[in-house]
């Protein structure tokens, strides 16, 4: 066993001699609100959240809600903007099959596969080789949404 001193990469950068700036360094904005479900609302429903671009990193969100009983089967990805025609690019690139079933009153980080989704550039996200130059709208799909009204409030981290 050894007592270790480890840095991260963007510490690593700062100590380096002269200064040498990494893809860590970034200003990270946070944008997103609140919508309320509704015990009609169906299966497929679509609630968007917020507009990144294309050229934006995405760095987590985070949410709160009631529960929404019998939602089981919620999404995270990108979509169109509505002056783009607002068709799915994909769906679940960002969050895959969250359960909402069950309240969270405390703001939560849903779980990520972190190397495959933290840092990386929404047109990597959304499939492509470049960036299209584009602006998306990042919604929740509800595939099994469940019956119960409630607020699902969510804020996304990413840099412009």
């Amino acid at each position: 066993m050894a007592v270790e001193n480890k840095k991260t990469a963007s510490v690593t950068a700062r100590d380096a001699v002269p200064n040498t700036l990494t893809n860590y360094r970034q200003n990270v904005k946070i944008d997103g609100g609140a919508f309320t479900t509704a015990a009609a609302d169906d299966d497929t429903s679509v609630f968007r959240v917020c507009r990144v671009p294309s050229s934006g990193r995405f760095y987590g969100s985070i949410k709160t809600h009631g529960a929404i009983t019998g939602g089981t089967d919620w999404d995270l990805g990108l979509y169109r903007t509505a002056a783009d025609g607002g068709a799915v690019v994909v769906k679940d690139c960002l969050l895959d099959g969250i359960d909402l079933s069950s309240a969270s009153a405390v703001p939560s980080f849903p779980a990520l596969d972190l190397s495959t989704v933290i840092g990386k550039y929404f047109w990597e996200l959304a499939g492509l080789s470049s960036d299209p130059r584009t602006e998306y709208d990042i919604a929740w799909t509800a595939n099994t949404i469940g019956s119960g009204a409630t607020d699902l409030q969510t804020f996304v981290l990413f840099s412009a």
